[in-house]
């Protein structure tokens, strides 16, 4: 089974700014810790408030340096499938992502937040001083060596997150990374 992200909003301005959260819908699975834009509401009946994720953030430089990043940060609730039913709850942390054409939440990542994400939020598991908005066609925020012109997280330390392990109590955890938001 593939893992996914798992992220931790700790200092976030989203939290208590109702503006900077959403209601979003893509036609893309997404983890936690994923960016995207959002662009428009989906003017689907029904969907009001629910806004289109769509827009792959590509080359954040330059002229698209103002175009605005949002993040997934649903709240992490494992499920398992069998057949058309889903049992929540089952699993571990690492199961949850969210299913395309649901909705879920978005966040605006604003200038010194602090989050944390899992590796499988990355490129690849290789750290360096900075995270960019990826140009390689996906969600996942890329490694970089120097500050881009668009958004750009600023690597501050490694870290872990508790995960249950069914043969040691306390032994079980995901490497993850903790960031402050340079660019928004």
């Amino acid at each position: 089974m593939t893992n996914h992200a798992v992220l931790i909003p700790s200092k976030v301005a989203a939290k208590d700014i109702d503006a900077f959260v959403r209601p979003a819908i893509s036609a893309s699975a997404l983890d936690n810790g994923n960016i995207f834009t959002l662009p428009q509401k989906t003017g689907v009946a029904g969907e009001g408030e629910v806004w289109l994720a769509a827009s792959i953030p590509t080359a954040y430089t330059g002229a698209t340096s103002g175009c605005v990043v949002w993040m997934a940060g649903e709240p992490e609730l494992p499920f398992a499938t069998a057949g058309d039913n889903v049992y929540r709850g089952l699993g571990n942390i690492q199961d949850f992502y969210i299913s395309a054409c649901t909705v879920f939440t978005a966040f605006k990542p604003m200038v010194g937040d602090i989050i944390t994400v899992t590796a499988d939020a990355l490129d690849s598991s290789t750290t360096a001083a900075y995270a960019i908005a990826s140009d390689t066609g996906n969600y996942k925020l890329l490694w970089s060596a120097s500050v881009a012109d668009g958004f750009t997280l600023r690597y501050l330390k490694t870290t872990y997150i508790p995960q249950a392990n069914g043969s040691a109590i306390g032994a079980g955890r995901i490497t993850a990374y903790q960031f402050e938001v340079m660019i928004a």
